[in-house]
């Protein structure tokens, strides 16, 4: 499965609740015509504070949307069955130059069954490499050895580690040096006590001095998951 992540900003003059409004209500329904589409789901900022040592990346945003398709071809036809549609209606509230992230999934820690469809705290965090580290490296830090760190920290139900395989502006594919993303990384906790608890841990201490090794830059967002309908549905 993969997913393809637009990152969204408002338009400018338009408040928060009328951007959120119109993007499910309005945008929504159009891009969810997507042919090949599985799921749609629209993340809202609601807390852009930057909990973390290592410094912010080039990644602001309001909100971002998630397409998931079976394939990267799959994809591509779902975007062309749109002929336009859904990218011409993006400037009516949002900033028209909206780049993409493909993105390949890979779920660490599975939400567990009972708390699948609850109102969960959900932090995405888009992540940048050092300085010296190549794709290959990062990699091989962040599967390896990263989410074992991860693992431990208490307070966390659900961790993926999305790798990205593609980076998109106006409309063609660009190289990691225009768009700084090698990872995004999603995280659930129950409660914002178990969120509170998992910053302060010494055990996130310890995966945040690992990971300073080969992340450079990380830009970290909590949001609201809205879930958009599908026409078959």
């Amino acid at each position: 499965m993969i997913s393809r992540c637009g990152l969204m900003q408002k338009k400018d003059g338009m408040g928060m609740e009328e951007f959120k409004d119109y993007w499910l209500n309005v945008h929504g329904p159009i891009a969810s015509k997507m042919a090949n589409l599985r799921k749609y789901d629209q993340h809202v900022v609601v807390d852009a504070e930057h909990r973390h040592a290592i410094g912010q990346g080039s990644v602001v945003i309001d909100g971002y949307s998630e397409l998931q398709f079976d394939s990267y071809g799959d994809m591509v036809e779902g975007v062309e069955s749109l002929h336009g549609e859904g990218a011409n209606d993006v400037p009516m509230f949002a900033n028209p130059h909206c780049q993409i992230l493909v993105l390949a999934k890979r779920e660490v820690i599975r939400i567990p069954e009972y708390l699948r469809g609850r109102k969960l705290i959900k932090r995405v965090s888009f992540l940048g490499r050092a300085d010296g580290v190549t794709s290959e490296q990062f990699v091989k830090e962040w599967w390896n050895v990263h989410d074992r760190l991860v693992q431990t920290v208490p307070g966390c139900v659900g961790y993926n580690q999305d790798l990205v395989i593609d980076r998109i502006d106006g409309g063609v594919s660009v190289p990691y040096e225009e768009l700084p993303v090698e990872g995004v990384v999603e995280m659930w906790f129950e409660t914002k006590e178990a969120f509170d608890e998992y910053y302060a841990s010494p055990e996130f201490a310890r995966a945040s001095a690992h990971g300073s090794e080969f992340i450079g830059a990380i830009n970290t967002y909590l949001t609201e998951t809205y879930p958009v309908a599908m026409p078959s549905a």
